[in-house]
């Protein structure tokens, strides 16, 4: 769950999320380098199940549940949206996401273990360490969506400061598209020419003429099939902006009040018209922990067949415990008939459910694990702790990357890093025979199939929430954050420092699918040895990165391992990577991949890069072979230009802090556009001001940023 200050300055946590923090500060030992494991590569099946339910998508169990209901139209935002001129202005237009799903009991790290951090060469410089190049490369950058525009959304009734600036980006005919936390979307062309004002989500679903609200954890995706499509996805509460929206209802353990909001064009323009779809996250009353269940970070692919969607499944009440009676019920995967959602099928038709409008669902929290299961670890014995987690659904850039083999395939990516320790560990996922979703009725859906591969000992990651540095600037709200009413104390604290940059766990938040490989990264604290002080290793965060071949699946069933690495920056930090990879070159494409990230940094202890960087967006390339970026080089294409100066840099200083930053961005190619592949990150795109033209108010600094936040937002595309 994001968080959120109230024009009262009130900030509405949920409960579960101290459940959620990594509370250990055990010392770590160094790790194998990169290409070195401990062990060699490992392959084991993890099973074979048929779908935990195929059937009416109205349903999703064999009875009394209601899963989805729709279409609602919603009528075109093009009128009220778009803007004079093709120039990208120079600002945007004047006018807390919770970590996300990391095993529950992460807090019970007990006695003497101890993480396992990787370690890279960076003097002599080896695989896995990179420098830093100014040089944007082949890239170019625009501004995106900041923190002025997130508080002035019309929509945004009673809230206006959000953190973190979660980001989805999508592509296609002609379009870019980005959203962003609480809920807004801002359309440009292919040259990043704007083509919109903000257009909230709100507008998109028709949520306000509901009574209902967003709740941020955007996705989106542009599908060619049927001519042509874009998705829109995010969470929906069931109560009214005015009335606190979400934070009074379904972050709030309201009964029955999350949703999944799903909005389908019915052409190929992304300013609609749509199809409203809303998934019920409290369909079952057998499921443990109605009805105050919450669909967490919804990440969204496609198939040829299949429309993918995937969350994490939080019980929010203690009088009602999930599995086993603990507060995570695992990791959720739906494969809906995606012909009918684009066609705007009925869910319903005369009264029962439509035998046309399928879906395929595993509820991933009944399936073992390696280490336990989802009711009972094999470790404490306690529940939620071994579940599947962040399973994350890999999207094809067009229709010439699906895998059509077995009946129609699509793949996910999860780690495993159930008790915060590091692992090395690597699980890869399969729907088959999903074309079964086509037949009436689902008739042949006895055909779909869930399994899952393991791979063990590839690179050892470890991401605990680690506290990125930023290079020491202007924090006018920090020098404020007294009078801010954001620290404690009797009196609060007047002056509170500078923070970090939260960078939550090591688990996916966006896979890529193309040239017959899955591409996917997580964060991971890394050692960076130097050759001028061998014993004391700099620790900083970066990448670890996979490449499964989806090709030897096609043939026999089972994925290989085509390559492996770490990413990370010479005295500096990476944070929240993600990947996407070209077509082949009957598309534009050259065989190419991109990984994107924030990049900041201090310098580390001897203050290097004239003390570091304020958070940027950097990226680099490589292949699917190349263990490591070409030319291990990270480019920066949008420079920061201040520190993240946020209210959650400082919120109960001098207690502990949790600065939040954007738990994920978004990287996807585009066919046949010279081989562009578009990217998109947080960073702090103005030097801020101080007092006295700085003031606690929305659009201070000359509206170059908010009292209470100053993130801001790029959106880019390279030739890699």
């Amino acid at each position: 769950m994001k968080l959120l200050r109230s024009r009262a300055l009130v900030l509405l946590l949920l409960p579960l999320m101290v459940l959620l923090l990594a509370l250990s500060s055990n010392a770590a030992v160094a790790g194998p380098r990169p290409g070195a494991s401990a062990s060699p590569v490992r392959s084991s099946s993890l099973g074979s199940h048929p779908a935990t339910f195929a059937g009416p998508a109205a349903t999703g169990c064999a009875s009394r549940c209601h899963l989805l209901s729709g279409p609602f139209f919603s009528p075109s935002t093009a009128t009220s949206s778009t803007m004079a001129g093709s120039a990208a202005p120079s600002r945007t237009l004047p006018s807390g996401q919770m970590p996300r799903a990391v095993p529950l009991m992460r807090a019970l790290r007990r006695g003497s273990s101890r993480p396992v951090i990787p370690t890279v060469s960076c003097q002599p410089m080896s695989a896995g360490c990179d420098s830093i190049s100014m040089s944007a490369g082949r890239a170019t950058g625009v501004k995106g969506l900041d923190a002025v525009d997130s508080a002035e959304m019309r929509t945004n009734v009673l809230h206006t400061d959000v953190e973190p600036p979660d980001q989805g980006l999508c592509v296609g005919d002609g379009y870019v598209v980005e959203t962003n936390n609480i809920g807004e979307i801002l359309v440009f062309n292919k040259a990043l020419q704007r083509r919109s004002a903000v257009i909230p989500l709100d507008t998109v679903m028709g949520l306000t003429k509901r009574g209902w609200s967003s709740g941020g954890d955007p996705s989106c995706l542009f599908d060619y099939s049927n001519g042509g499509h874009w998705f829109f996805t995010e969470i929906v509460s069931s109560t009214p902006e005015a009335k606190g929206g979400p934070f009074a209802g379904c972050f709030a353990a309201k009964a029955d009040s999350c949703y999944e909001g799903i909005a389908v064009t019915t052409g190929k323009s992304p300013f609609g018209p749509y199809h409203v779809y809303f998934l019920n996250a409290n369909y079952n009353p057998a499921e443990p922990g109605y009805p105050y269940l919450l669909n967490d970070f919804a990440k969204i692919g496609t198939s040829r067949d299949a429309f993918l969607l995937f969350y994490d499944e939080f019980p929010l009440s203690s009088k009602a415990p999930g599995l086993g009676g603990g507060f995570f019920n695992g990791a959720q995967e739906m494969a809906f008939n995606k012909t009918a959602m684009e066609r705007g099928l009925a869910v319903t038709r005369a009264g029962r459910p439509n035998p046309q409008f399928t879906v395929a669902r595993e509820n991933m929290g009944l399936l073992p694990t390696p280490d336990g299961t989802c009711f009972r670890d094999d470790k404490y014995h306690e529940p939620g702790v071994t579940c599947w987690y962040s399973v994350i659904p890999a999207q094809a850039p067009d229709p010439t990357q699906y895998d059509n083999s077995r009946g129609g395939s699509a793949f996910m990516l999860g780690t495993l890093d159930y008790y915060g320790l590091g692992d090395n560990r690597l699980a890869v996922w399969d729907w088959t025979g999903l074309k079964a979703l086509d037949s009436d009725g689902c008739s042949a859906c006895r055909a779909i199939r869930f399994s899952g591969q393991l791979f063990s000992g590839v690179e050892r990651y470890y991401g605990e929430g680690f506290l990125a540095a930023q290079k020491a600037g202007p924090i006018p709200l920090g020098n404020e954050c007294g009078k801010a009413g954001l620290s404690t104390g009797k009196p609060p604290v007047a002056h509170c420092p500078e923070g970090g940059l939260a960078t939550n766990g090591d688990n996916f938040t966006e896979v890529s699918q193309a040239q017959g490989d899955l591409w996917g990264g997580v964060s991971t604290e890394i050692d960076q040895t130097y050759a001028s002080s061998p014993s004391s290793p700099e620790v900083h965060q970066g990448v670890a990165y996979w490449v499964v071949g989806t090709r030897s699946f096609d043939r026999s069933g089972r994925f290989s391992l085509a390559s492996q690495g770490y990413v990370t920056a010479a005295h500096e930090e990476l944070e929240f990577p993600v990947m996407a990879a070209e077509g082949g070159r009957a598309d534009g494409g050259n065989g190419h991949a991109l990984m994107a990230f924030t990049l900041s940094g201090n310098g580390g202890p001897g203050a290097a890069d004239n003390g570091g960087f304020y958070p940027s967006t950097a990226y680099g390339t490589l292949t699917a072979t190349s263990g490591r970026l070409l030319g291990s080089v990270v480019h920066i294409v949008d420079l920061g230009q201040s520190p993240q100066d946020g209210f959650t840099e400082y919120l109960g200083y001098p207690g502990p802090t949790r600065p939040r930053w954007g738990d994920y961005g978004a990287a996807t190619f585009v066919p046949w556009s010279g081989g562009r592949i578009y990217f998109a990150n947080e960073y702090i795109p103005y030097r801020t001001c101080v007092p006295p033209q700085f003031k606690l108010v929305v659009g201070t600094c000359n509206g170059t940023r908010d009292g209470f936040a100053n993130w801001g937002t790029s959106v880019n595309y390279a030739v890699p």
